[in-house]
C-alpha cells in the first residue's frame, strides 16, 4: 500500500511539474522572469562569496554598492531575454562596460553571455548576421587596441581574453541550439510535405473511385431513361425537363469533381519544381515576345520571405506567366510592389488555347497554405486580364519562441 501511494504521489507531482513547464513555455515573459529571479540570487550569492572586482587594476570606481545595483538592472533586463533579445543584448553591453569600470563582477558577467546566448537562440536571421558583423567588427577593433595602445599590458590582455570567451561560449551555445531548432524544424516541414502528398494523392483515389465513378453512371442512368422515355413517347414534358435538368446536373458535378481531382494530383508538381531564379523567367516567352518588368526587383522582395515560401511564390508566378503566353497575346507585364506581385496580358482572340483552370487553382491553395492569395480579374474598360499574388506578410523571427 506505502509503495502504491508512493507511486501514485509521485505521479501528480510528474503531471503538475509537465504542466507547470508546459505553461511556461506557453508565457514566454514568465519563464524569463524565473530565470531572471534565479540570476539575481546566484549573482548575491557570488557577491557574498567575494565574487567581485575580479580586475582591480582596471576599476575606475570603488563604489562595492554598484555592483549590487547593475546585477539588478541587468537581472531586469532578463525578463524581456526571449522577447527582445537584440535590446537586451545592447543595453545590458552597456551596463557590463560599467560593471567593468568599477572592476568586474561574476554576476553580470554571467548574465552578459546568457544575453549574447538569447540573441543568437531567439534573434531573427537578419539580426544574427548583423550581430556577427558587429562581433566581428568589435573583435578586429579590440585587437588593433591591444597591439597599439595597451602594448605589453597583461591585464588588458586578460580583460579582453575573458570577454572573447563570454561573448564565444554564449554565441556558440545560441548558435548550436538555434541550428538544432532549425534542422528539426526543416525535418518537420518535409515529414509534414510527404504526409500531406500521400493524403491528397488518397483522397484524389478515393474521389475518382468512389464518388466521380457513381456520379457518371448516375448521369449515365438518367440520360438513358430521358431517351427511352423521349423514344416511347411516355415521358410527360414536366418529367423530361426534371431527367434533362438532373442530367445537366449530374454532368457538372462530375466536371467539377473531375477538376478537383485534376487539382489534387497537379499540386504536387507545383511544389516540387520551383524556379531557382528570376531570370529564368524571361525563358518562359517565346523570342517574338517579352516580359515586361516594372515596380521592385522581384528577387528582393522574396529574399524576405522563408526559403518555402519563396520557392511557392516564385513557380505561382511561373504558372501565371505561362498561362498568359498561352491565353493571351503580345508582351506581359510583371508588377512588383512590396505586398504583390501583378501578372497581366492582354486577352487573345477566339484562337487562343482554352484553359482549365486547373494551374491555377492549384498555384492559390499552395499561396493558401503560406498566407498568400491569388485572385484574378479582367480589367474594367479595357482587353486586359491581370491575376494578382498577395504575398505573405513576412514572419519576423525575431518575435518567434522556441
Amino acid at each position: 500500500m506505502l509503495a502504491r501511494k508512493v507511486r501514485q504521489d509521485w505521479v501528480m507531482i510528474e503531471r503538475r511539474m509537465r504542466s507547470i513547464l508546459r505553461q511556461l513555455n506557453e508565457r514566454p515573459r514568465s519563464r524569463d522572469a524565473l530565470g531572471a529571479i534565479a540570476y539575481l540570487l546566484t549573482g548575491v550569492a557570488l557577491l557574498q562569496f567575494g565574487g567581485y572586482r575580479l580586475w582591480a587594476d582596471v576599476a575606475l570606481i570603488d563604489e562595492p554598492a554598484a555592483f549590487l545595483v547593475l546585477l539588478g538592472a541587468m537581472s531586469l533586463l532578463a525578463v524581456w531575454r526571449s522577447t527582445r533579445p537584440f535590446l537586451v543584448l545592447l543595453l545590458g553591453t552597456g551596463l557590463a562596460v560599467c560593471d567593468l569600470l568599477l572592476g568586474s563582477s561574476f554576476g553580470v558577467i554571467l548574465l552578459l553571455g546568457d544575453f549574447v546566448y538569447c540573441a543568437f537562440r531567439y534573434g531573427g536571421d537578419r539580426g544574427v548576421r548583423a550581430l556577427l558583423w558587429g562581433i566581428l567588427a568589435l573583435t578586429v577593433v579590440a585587437v588593433l587596441t591591444l597591439v597599439v595602445w595597451f602594448r605589453g599590458s597583461g591585464v588588458a590582455a586578460a580583460v579582453s581574453l575573458q570577454w572573447a570567451l563570454t561573448v564565444m561560449i554564449g554565441g556558440l551555445w545560441g548558435w548550436n541550439v538555434r541550428s538544432e531548432r532549425v534542422s528539426t524544424r526543416t525535418a518537420m516541414a518535409l515529414r509534414h510535405a510527404q504526409e500531406t502528398e500521400r493524403l491528397r494523392r488518397r483522397i484524389a483515389h478515393d474521389l475518382h473511385d468512389h464518388v466521380a465513378n457513381h456520379i457518371a453512371v448516375a448521369g449515365l442512368h438518367i440520360e438513358a431513361a430521358r431517351l427511352r422515355g423521349a423514344r416511347e413517347e411516355r415521358l410527360p414534358g414536366a418529367a423530361a425537363q426534371s431527367l434533362e435538368k438532373a442530367t445537366q446536373g449530374t454532368d457538372e458535378a462530375h466536371r467539377r469533381l473531375r477538376q478537383l481531382i485534376a487539382v489534387l494530383t497537379t499540386i504536387d508538381g507545383l511544389e516540387q519544381h520551383p524556379l531557382s531564379t528570376d531570370g529564368s523567367l524571361d525563358d518562359l516567352l517565346p523570342d517574338d515576345r517579352s516580359l515586361l518588368r516594372r515596380g521592385h526587383d522581384l528577387t528582393d522582395i522574396l529574399a524576405a520571405q522563408s526559403a518555402s515560401g519563396a520557392a511557392i511564390i516564385r513557380r505561382v508566378v511561373s504558372e501565371l506567366i505561362t498561362n498568359a503566353v498561352k491565353h493571351g497575346e503580345g508582351d506581359v507585364l510583371l508588377d512588383v510592389d512590396d505586398d504583390a506581385v501583378r501578372v497581366s496580358n492582354v486577352i487573345a482572340g477566339t484562337s487562343a488555347v482554352p484553359g482549365t483552370g486547373i494551374g491555377t487553382a492549384g498555384a492559390a491553395l499552395l499561396l493558401e497554405d503560406i498566407g498568400g492569395s491569388l485572385s484574378a480579374e479582367r480589367l474594367a474598360g479595357t482587353d486586359r486580364w491581370r491575376a494578382t499574388v498577395t504575398l505573405p506578410q513576412v514572419f519576423v523571427e525575431g518575435v518567434r519562441h522556441a
